[in-house]
This record gives structure tokens, C-alpha cells and sequence, in this order.
């Protein structure tokens, strides 16, 4: 029994048929979990760029559009996708009782206009029996108090006009009052574009500042400024200076993959963000379409100066494609530099390249990758090739 057991022991430490039989399959053994970024492929000016940064685009203008007063919603007359003028009446609050309390307002407007009109005709009237008291009081034909009777009713008379003309004064203010409370029952575009939410319903309450169901509508739409899009993109602290105001760039969007646009740095937002070690950049895009809406992902490609102004909008693209791989992905060992590819079934290959030029953390590779590969970044020691991995997200 005892020479059996070490028959078999010695059979398993050969690499015999016992030791094939013990092994773990390699499709259910543990893998390493590796982080992947593909080889970008550029062409054009971009592949010169000093930076790259991702960000989202915004316009530079949107709002949040509600009513200066609380009430209840009349009419919308916008969906979105709706294009809007400043001073566009988009919806109107319910104001019947504004109608009929300002109707009341000018009512009493007229009738204190009509009194003033009717004091005009008693002070011309006391004005001319005044005249002619004066002339018999002169000639002593009347006594003093009835000389003193019509003077006092003259300046009466010209008194109570005053008191008129203040009651219309009054009557005034308090109709440019109504018809303001009336105005803010229209909810109007505060500027030219687009409306690109509804956030309420005919029926629903609206309140200024309102937050939700409790409170009631905040606001009625979100319009935005679709001409005047940017991108805002954050770059890190180490790159920044390499960044300047009016420097050219271009913006490749992801939903439109076959375009690149032009911008130019718009602003440098002065504050930096600790946690991420960024700056936040605003770049204007110069090129705007109908393909472009906020919130959509971008990749911004800052140029170097010689590309600047008008030059960089109109030079003719180039075709010349230039490949470039995560600095972090590069391997160097005595042999020369390489990187562990991905393949279509997670499983590593080693691959040697040639690179070029290295800057903002990216290196041109000039031989030994097409583009679209997908490489490790930081690969972990130990990898070989068709070793079976996991992507990590």
C-alpha cells in the first residue's frame, strides 16, 4: 500500500495524467482585474494638442423659467424643443380677479378725471363772479362779507382742484399697480432660445421658489441658449498653464463622431478644486449646430499658440492619423517598451511598440498598434500572455 501511495506521488510531481486530472480549468480560476483604455487614433490639429480635457457642454445662458407670483396654471403655450423671443409670453396664470380688480382701478381713474373736469368749470364760474364782486366792492355796492363769501368760494374751488388732481395721482399709481399684478400672471422668455424642459402643467400650482409637491411648481420651463454653447471641462493643476484665455481648441463630441469643432478658451475659472486637482475651463464652441445640446459628453483638444485665431478655424484638416496610448499603459524592460492588449475574449497580449512624443499624460505610439485596441493601464507584475483577465469598470 505504502510503495502505491508513493508511486502516485511521484507519478503527480512528474507532470503525469493525475496531475492534468488535479488542475483548476483555467475559465473558472480567479483573474486579475485589470483597468483598460483604448488606443485613441487622432487626425487633424488635435493630435498637436497640449491638453485634453473631457467635459460636458452647457450654454452659457439657461434658465429656469416661473412667475413672479403664486397661482395656478392657465395655459402653456411651448413644448419642448420650442424655439422662444424675449418677452415671448410662454404661459399664463389664472387672473380673473386681477382683471376685474383692475377694471375697477380705471373705473375710479375716470371718475376722479371727470370731478377734476367738472372743478374746472366751478373755478371758472367762481373765478368770474369774483371779478365781479371785486368791481361793486370798489364801488362799495356790496358789504365785505359778501365780497369775503365769493373770494373764499373762489380759492375752495381752486383748493379742491388740487385735492383732485392728488386723487388722480392716486388713482393712477393704483392702475399701473393692477396691471403690473396682471403682467405678472404672464410668464415670459427672459431671452432668446430654446425651451428644453416643461416642468409643469396646465391645472398645477406655481410659486415662486417652490421645491416640489408640498410647496408647489418652481418653475413652469427651462429654456436655454442652444447658439451659445461651451464646453466645461476640467484640467489638471500640473497642465493649467498651458492654458491660456483665447487659446484655439478643438471639441470632439461624442454623439457626433465624425465632426470635430472649433473652439476658444472662454474663461479660466480662478479656483481650484482639492479634492480632484483641477481647474475648471470654459470653452466656447465657435461652430454651433443643431447637433449640439447641453449635457452632452466632450473631449477638448487644446492647440498650441501657432494654431490660434482665425488661422486654426480655417486651416484645411489634415488626414494624417496619429495614434496615442495612456503614458500609464507603457511597459520598458530591457527589450524596449510594450503593452499588454486586451482582447475580444479578456485575454492579454504582449505587444511591443515604438513611441514618440509624450505629453498630458499620453504618448504617440508610431509602430505596432492600429488604433482601438484596448490596453492596460498600470499593469499589475505577474501578467503573461493569454492570461485570461477582468475588466474592471
Amino acid at each position: 500500500m505504502a510503495i502505491v501511495a508513493g508511486g502516485v506521488l511521484v507519478w503527480f510531481q512528474l507532470g503525469g495524467p493525475m496531475r492534468q486530472w488535479l488542475e483548476v480549468p483555467e475559465a473558472i480560476r480567479p483573474r486579475t482585474e485589470v483597468r483598460v483604455a483604448t488606443v485613441i487614433v487622432e487626425t487633424g490639429r488635435s493630435a498637436d494638442a497640449l491638453v485634453v480635457a473631457t467635459g460636458y457642454l452647457e450654454s452659457r445662458r439657461q434658465a429656469k423659467i416661473g412667475a413672479r407670483a403664486p397661482g395656478r396654471i392657465e395655459s402653456v403655450n411651448v413644448e419642448e424643443g420650442s424655439k422662444v423671443t424675449r418677452n415671448e409670453v410662454m404661459a399664463v396664470l389664472e387672473h380673473a380677479d386681477l382683471v376685474a380688480s383692475l377694471e375697477a382701478m380705471r373705473a375710479t381713474l375716470a371718475r376722479a378725471k371727470s370731478e377734476l373736469a367738472e372743478q374746472e368749470v366751478e373755478i371758472t364760474r367762481t373765478a368770474t363772479e369774483l371779478a365781479r364782486a371785486e368791481k361793486l366792492f370798489a364801488r362799495k355796492s356790496i358789504s365785505d362779507t359778501d365780497y369775503d363769501k365769493v373770494r373764499f368760494e373762489h380759492q375752495a374751488a381752486v383748493a379742491r382742484k388740487d385735492s383732485l388732481n392728488a386723487a388722480i395721482e392716486l388713482a393712477s399709481a393704483r392702475v399701473r399697480e393692477a396691471e403690473q399684478l396682471k403682467e405678472n400672471m404672464f410668464i415670459r422668455a427672459p431671452f432668446d432660445g430654446t425651451v428644453i424642459k416643461k416642468d409643469a402643467e396646465v391645472g398645477e400650482s406655481i410659486l415662486p421658489g417652490g421645491m416640489g409637491d408640498a410647496s408647489g411648481r418652481g418653475s413652469v420651463v427651462t429654456i436655454a441658449d442652444l447658439v451659445h454653447l461651451e464646453v466645461d471641462c476640467d484640467v489638471k493643476e500640473d497642465y493649467i498653464a498651458r492654458v491660456q484665455v483665447g487659446q484655439s481648441a478643438e471639441v470632439a463630441v461624442d454623439a457626433v463622431p465624425d465632426h470635430r469643432y472649433q473652439g476658444r478658451v472662454r474663461k479660466v475659472i480662478p479656483m481650484g478644486d482639492r479634492a480632484r486637482a483641477t481647474i475648471k475651463v470654459k470653452v466656447a464652441i465657435l461652430d454651433v449646430d443643431e447637433r449640439l445640446f447641453p449635457e452632452m459628453s466632450s473631449t477638448v483638444y487644446f492647440l498650441p499658440a501657432g494654431a490660434s485665431g482665425a488661422e486654426a478655424v480655417s486651416a484645411p484638416p489634415t488626414n494624417e492619423k496619429r495614434m496615442f496610448v495612456r503614458s500609464a499603459a507603457l511597459v520598458k524592460d530591457e527589450t524596449g517598451a510594450y503593452v499588454w492588449v486586451v482582447g475580444d475574449e479578456d485575454r492579454l497580449a504582449r505587444v511591443p511598440v515604438v513611441t514618440g512624443t509624450e505629453l498630458d499624460g499620453r504618448t504617440e505610439i508610431t509602430k505596432g498598434l492600429s488604433g482601438g485596441e484596448r490596453t492596460v493601464i498600470d499593469p499589475p507584475p505577474g501578467l503573461r500572455p493569454e492570461q485570461l483577465v477582468k475588466v474592471s469598470d
